[in-house]
């Protein structure tokens, strides 16, 4: 097969897996198509989780995101899974605050979700080419049953994860229509946001426990709170915000891993193409797949830094989106 042919199978694939359910368009409670965060936002203070108490809200627990799972990306899943840890305490935000966090999440998880579409979908084209030359050439007694057999049970496979991240868009979509309470119809194309670059230095974790104590929400808090619950909650804001600071400088060094990985691929998967061009044993198809996957990890760590970041404003009062930047202090010339 020569090269024109494997872009344009791979080409084919792609739009063949990546394609999703036609849902049908409904007048009421529109949503926006393409559905940009700044729209599915808006959504956020005619849910009915803004209208329950943190306790009864707590009897509704919100499932776990698909592949946003910030805190294991953080600590490189070495540390205990715990998806709660990626949530704030509904307490400690405003209602409308804490859903305003739950649609981000839920919109950086369908981003992440068709990603990953791609990502299967490439891998497909890859074992599919191979697998239908050898059932070409088996016919003319160059290759076995055997070999055949062999390269579709490899074929099988990545076929069932495509079809597993085809499942896996419209599920996030359907918990991202929950999120903006409009559960019926799934939303189809989002428009990705332009994420800030991360501040280039945060304040301290004093500075940022005095903003959030002063906040409207969490004064009225201690407020009603007696001593002791004052206390726990003292401890709980103080925890939170260490661990959101923690999780940010974490990512710092994730980004410029991430950084240096990626060059490396995009340099490995050129070499392998121009051997697989010239007719050369090539393992095109694993370099292409560990080039969509630190893509994939790349998008996971900004959004999860700008998740962090609105967490942070949350809890002190501030808009959670858009995020302020913070401009880099200027390098001191040396004399």
């Amino acid at each position: 097969m020569n090269n024109k042919t494997f872009w344009n199978t791979r080409a084919a694939g792609l739009l063949l897996c990546l394609a999703l359910p036609v849902i049908p368009t409904q007048a009421a409670n529109e949503v926006p198509d393409p559905l940009s965060l700044e729209q599915a936002l808006t959504f956020a203070e005619k849910h009915p989780r803004t209208q329950l108490s943190a306790e009864i809200a707590a009897h509704y627990p919100a499932s776990r995101p698909l592949y946003l799972d910030c805190h294991n990306l953080a600590y490189n899943n070495s540390a205990s899974p715990d998806n709660q840890r990626d949530r704030l305490l509904p307490s400690l935000v405003a209602p409308i605050d804490a859903q305003r966090l739950e649609i981000m999440q839920r919109f950086f998880d369908v981003l992440l979700a068709d990603s990953s579409a791609v990502r299967d979908n490439e891998n497909m084209a890859v074992y599919f080419i191979p697998l239908d030359r050898t059932k070409t050439r088996m016919e003319l007694k160059e290759f076995s049953e055997l070999d055949v057999a062999e390269l579709d049970a490899e074929y099988q496979v990545v076929r069932q994860q495509g079809a597993a991240s085809i499942a896996s868009q419209r599920l996030t979509r359907s918990l991202l229509a929950q999120a903006i309470n409009n559960p019926e119809k799934l939303p189809n194309e989002l428009q990705p946001p332009t994420l800030p670059a991360p501040p280039a230095e945060l304040p301290t974790t004093e500075e940022l426990l005095k903003a959030a104590l002063d906040s409207d929400h969490l004064s009225d808090l201690l407020d009603d709170a007696d001593a002791p619950q004052r206390a726990l909650l003292d401890m709980e804001i103080r925890q939170q915000i260490l661990e959101l600071v923690l999780r940010l400088d974490i990512f710092k060094v994730a980004a410029e891993r991430n950084k240096a990985e990626t060059l490396w691929r995009d340099y490995y998967l050129e070499r392998s193409r121009t051997l697989y061009e010239q007719e050369v044993k090539s393992d095109i198809g694993d370099a292409m797949t560990q080039q969509s996957k630190v893509r994939l990890q790349q998008q996971q760590i900004q959004f999860c830094s700008v998740l962090a970041l609105a967490q942070l404003n949350a809890l002190q009062g501030k808009p959670v989106w858009p995020l302020a930047t913070t401009a880099a202090k200027p390098e001191e010339k040396t004399p």
